[in-house]
């Protein structure tokens, strides 16, 4: 009755702050909780007591080897003490008595971090990294932006400015690191971009509110026994009674006969690029409800339309190759899961990743002669089947100063056009690289005539991309027969490009394809179909009366499939969404905030829609609204910080500065590691002149994250009115490397220099 009362409640300050038109959905049923956590681990010494032979593969496998606390045995970067220069700053790898960290000098400052955590040692073929954790004072463990390149012995750094990875020099500023300050943590944390649970085994990063800062633990730095079994702790309590083989159930479920999709999701926790959902996964609990795997095609879609990767992906697109499509075939028809070694799809071992009894134990008639099928000699290179069909390609987010090239998991032919369309180096030119693509392309013809021709929604999606259209023309929504990952690109793409609320003449076909497309298996197919049917005719009669009916049918999986539905529309409404000119745009400004609003149809209470929402109708000058939103986004989250502080931003605009100074307060006291709150906590006590606290709060920003100009040129203000000057100045010299052009820190800099005669 309680949780009525509550929605009802909800529902009614909705509604004010909505159109009258706003209907939210039949409240979603509340399922009950995993019983899966933490403490239920045992790690992978406590499986080593009866799987002795298995323990022993995986330990020296790389997935056993892949992480831990450093030591010798684990780093493999040469922390030489050698200072290595950027254009703006350095850093020095230090070792001294097993204690390994980095000496970082930037802004004028020298600042340590201790490695308290390694991730890789180099080890993968086609490029191996290895990197580096470090705990820092909120309870994060964060990625740091020094990393080491095995093949190419040299430290080097990623880069957010289009450089990709590269080595540290002095053409290279630290303003350009995609991770200095260091801000990526390990596990999930809602609306922070993050390792998520795949660099280690069972990490949980959770907020203690108690504590006020977040509590990050895990099993280990590798990839244990757990991480595909799940929690071993019912399994080892059953198999220690006397009786245990006469037991129905032995507390953990074989991997062995699990349906290939469920065989690949095991894998697919790390190796795929995974769309956050909610937070709190850990292995053994339904990857689906915390993760979807297709989601990551709707924006900057990390694929091209086969399937190959277009900017950075692992091994997930697998799932557009035939072999998945066609067969049965998972990641463990080829890797052996303990050792990782190779082998064939009857298990028999192989002598390595190149052997072609990966392929022929499938597609036995091709080792028959095998040159007839490949026009190369036998005992060549070009009579590997993965050198066709599963070419080494370099990931062209990476760049090209290092290696970082991965086996093509989408198994494809070689069409050196197609190929070079898409701006792939195809197969034939990795060897061939003195042909033109012309001639590739007309001995491929010579040798094999006409090809099998791709899925038609991959030439639809190739010819959309190529040519951007604008028609309602359903080509681009496949049917429940067409292959889901295809089918979702080409969906996206339709959802992202042609579709608008409400919109009035859609025409009979497309509704129809996509009432068809409802009827999905796959949970991410079906969400965006339901959400572009909502998005396009959500106030219709009949349209709303079939997307009521569909929610009644969807039984346990109504959850999983709402939360999909909501965010692909609070995707289109989201302002730094990089596809959605047409909703940033101030003309579409309504279209913007109806995404919004149907997404909170799907999921009233979700509190970052509603604070995206509020910060759109503040950005529009509606402080009402903005206001009224804001209230809602924290009374279904009080405790968010980030909610807090940005209301506090609209209470100040609005004048109402004592009851902002209350909420960026009421920041503070839940994190008092976010450093907008503190900075704006600085700016109320600016404002009534008490610099000593206003400079508490600056210095804390500065500390918490050096790259905010502001916070320097703030601080600086500041140390002026306290009569400190060299403060100043070092403060306003610090906030011009980070924005040059700042205006009044030039003029104070000048004033500066003048005063202490400089």
């Amino acid at each position: 009755m309680k949780q009525l009362l509550n929605f009802i409640a909800i529902f009614c300050l909705i509604s004010q702050t909505m159109s009258q038109d706003f209907r939210p959905f039949p409240p979603a049923k509340k399922l009950p909780r995993s019983e899966v956590h933490f403490e239920k681990f045992v790690g992978s010494e406590v499986c080593a007591e009866c799987h002795v032979d298995i323990y022993n593969e995986w330990k020296q496998s790389t997935h056993g080897m892949a992480g831990g606390i450093p030591s010798a045995e684990k780093v493999i970067g040469r922390f030489d003490g050698r200072k290595r220069l950027y254009a703006d700053g350095s850093v020095t790898p230090l070792e001294e008595d097993g204690d390994y960290r980095f000496i970082v000098e930037w802004l004028g400052e020298k600042r340590e971090i201790k490695v308290d955590g390694v991730v890789g040692k180099g080890h993968m073929y086609g490029g191996g990294t290895q990197t580096y954790f470090s705990k820092f004072p909120d309870g994060t463990v964060r990625l740091l932006p020094f990393d080491f390149h095995r093949g190419d012995s040299v430290w080097f750094s990623e880069t957010s400015t289009g450089q990709g990875w590269v080595p540290i020099s002095e053409e290279v500023s630290m303003l350009s690191l995609s991770e200095w300050p260091p801000s990526r943590p390990l596990g999930t944390i809602a609306g922070v971009q993050s390792c998520q649970e795949c660099h280690g085994s069972q990490i949980e990063t959770q907020f203690d509110y108690e504590a006020k800062s977040f509590q990050t633990r895990f099993v280990s730095l590798s990839i244990n026994c757990e991480s595909c079994h799940g929690p071993g702790q019912l399994h080892v309590q059953i198999t220690r009674q006397d009786d245990w083989r006469e037991q129905d159930d032995i507390g953990m479920e074989s991997l062995s006969v699990l349906a290939k999709d469920e065989a690949l999701n095991v894998c697919f926790q790390c190796h795929a690029l995974k769309d956050q959902i909610h937070t709190g996964y850990l292995p053994g609990k339904d990857l689906e409800a915390y993760y979807s795997l297709k989601f990551p095609m709707l924006g900057q879609t990390p694929y091209l339309p086969d399937g190959r990767v277009s900017t950075f992906g692992y091994q997930q697109n697998h799932i557009f190759s035939d072999c998945y499509l066609n067969g049965s075939m998972a990641c463990g028809d080829c890797h052996s899961p303990h050792s990782l070694s190779y082998r064939d799809v009857n298990g028999s071992a192989l002598a390595g990743r190149f052997d072609d009894g990966q392929c022929t134990s499938c597609h036995a008639s091709k080792a028959v002669n095998l040159e007839t099928h490949t026009f190369h000699n036998a005992s060549s290179e070009g009579s590997r089947c993965t050198s066709c069909h599963m070419p080494y390609l370099q990931h062209k987010i990476v760049g090209n100063r290092l290696q970082y090239a991965r086996s093509d998991h989408t198994v494809s032919i070689p069409r050196p056009q197609f190929d070079h369309a898409l701006g792939i180096e195809s197969a034939c030119s990795q060897c061939h690289d003195k042909m033109t693509v012309l001639e590739l392309q007309e001995t491929v013809d010579r040798w094999y005539g006409e090809l099998k021709p791709h899925k038609q929604l991959v030439k639809t999606l190739m010819e959309d991309i190529l040519e951007v259209k604008t028609s309602l023309s359903s080509d681009l929504i496949g049917s429940p027969e067409d292959p889901p990952a295809m089918t979702f690109a080409a969906l996206a793409r339709f959802f992202e490009t042609r579709l608008n609320p409400d919109m009035k003449n859609v025409p009979v076909e497309v509704m129809d394809k996509l009432k068809i497309l409802t009827s999905s298996a796959d949970l991410d197919v079906k969400a965006l179909a339901l959400a572009s049917m909502h998005l396009v005719k959500g106030s219709d009669h009949e349209t709303r009366s079939f997307l009521e009916e569909q929610i009644s049918e969807l039984g346990k999986n109504e959850n999983k499939v709402r939360d999909r539905w909501a965010l692909a529309l609070a995707h289109l409404g989201d302002l730094s969404n990089p596809y959605s000119e047409n909703y940033r745009s101030g003309k579409r400004y309504e279209d913007s905030i109806i995404a919004y609003r149907k997404s909170l149809e799907v999921d009233p209470d979700d509190s970052m829609t509603l604070l995206m929402l509020a910060l759109r109708f503040q950005s529009n000058g509606d402080a009402g609204k903005g206001d009224q939103t804001f209230k809602l986004a924290l009374q279904a989250n009080p405790k968010d910080w980030i909610i807090w502080v940005n209301y506090g931003n609209l209470l100040w605009d609005q004048g109402r500065r004592n009851q902002a100074a209350e909420a960026y307060e009421r920041s503070i006291d839940i994190n008092p590691h976010y450093p907008l709150g503190q900075f704006n906590m600085g700016n109320v006590y600016y404002a009534k002149r008490d610099y000593p606290k206003a400079r508490h709060h600056y210095e804390q920003v500065v500390k918490l994250d050096s790259s905010i100009p502001l916070a320097h040129f703030y601080l600086a203000r500041t140390y002026m009115r306290l009569r400190m000057e060299e403060k100043a100045l070092a403060s306003v010299e610090r906030a011009l490397v980070l924005d040059p052009n700042h205006k009044n820190s030039m003029l104070m800099q000048r004033d500066l220099k003048q005063i202490l005669g400089k």
